[in-house]
């Protein structure tokens, strides 16, 4: 895969099942959920993003089991997919290790290959990443990866053809980079102004890319509250996103993006919107120039 935007083919999701009633309201915070969760709900959100994915001609491959897993619906955290092969993630937390396992070994079944499984002391989350063409690429340090993890990422985007990786500091009020980062075309990125560093936006602009900031104020509730840049494109300038992000949709529809809107109220509460419920296998390839 080599951006966020070529016409998406081909996903790997985890609908929720039996694993999410291991949360309850004593121990939600310990599962890193931010309340319990209704499963019927979740299952139905879940359920209803895979329709429209497969309306939009998305091949959808699940992983079934992780039965002892709550935060297995989130697909993208447990790899990353890059131009050569699938980067298999190492979980900072304990309650999320396994998840890996399953996901490398489907990936394997449907014929990708895995190009890197992080070791024990390099944690890195799938969601801390993204390819922005072929020779670019953006990755967060912070809590769910770590700077061992971070290198580890860059040596190996870099033996598949990656020219460079632009490094962001994540914030300590979010998890992963695609809560405040997304990309809505080739050359364009879309972010939250006070949360994006300056060097960063600085590179990507001499790099060729149009950094489009949105004001924390235009994100309900702050920028974790509905996540509403964790977004996936079908293709440059179309976009799932979940609802409930008004402001966000009018600035992003008046930059001819078509959005296409999603209920995730209940999957949010396990922290993790339309993104993070998307595990990419598999993009068309978009051009450099």
């Amino acid at each position: 895969m080599s951006s966020e935007v070529g016409r998406l083919r081909e996903v790997l999701m985890h609908v929720p099942g039996q694993e999410v009633s291991i949360v309850n309201e004593s121990n939600y915070r310990r599962y890193l959920f931010r309340s319990p969760v209704n499963l019927e709900e979740a299952r139905r959100e879940v359920e209803g993003l895979i329709e429209v994915y497969r309306k939009e001609g998305v091949q959808v491959h699940t992983v079934e089991g992780l039965t002892d897993k709550p935060n297995a619906m989130y697909a993208r955290d447990p790899f990353f997919m890059g131009p050569s092969g699938a980067i298999i993630s190492r979980f900072m937390y304990e309650v999320r290790r396994g998840e890996e396992r399953a996901f490398k070994d489907k990936i394997e079944g449907l014929g990708y290959p895995i190009v890197k499984v992080m070791e024990d002391d390099e944690v890195f989350e799938g969601g801390n990443a993204m390819m922005l063409s072929p020779k670019v690429a953006i990755a967060g340090v912070g809590e769910r990866t770590n700077r061992k993890g971070l290198w580890s990422f860059i040596e190996t985007v870099k033996s598949m053809g990656v020219e460079e990786v632009v490094e962001v500091q994540v914030p300590i009020n979010v998890i992963h980079i695609d809560e405040y980062i997304a990309q809505v075309d080739v050359r364009t990125i879309v972010t939250v102004r006070q949360m994006f560093p300056w060097e960063a936006m600085d590179r990507l602009q001499r790099l060729g890319f149009n950094v489009l900031p949105m004001e924390y104020s235009q994100l309900p509730g702050g920028v974790s509250a509905r996540l509403c840049l964790n977004m996936v494109a079908l293709r440059p300038l179309k976009v799932v996103m979940g609802s409930g992000c008004d402001p966000v949709r009018k600035a992003l529809e008046s930059e001819g993006v078509d959005v296409i809107e999603v209920k995730i109220d209940e999957v949010l509460k396990g922290g993790g919107g339309v993104h993070c419920l998307t595990g990419v296998l598999r993009r068309d390839q978009v051009s450099e120039s």
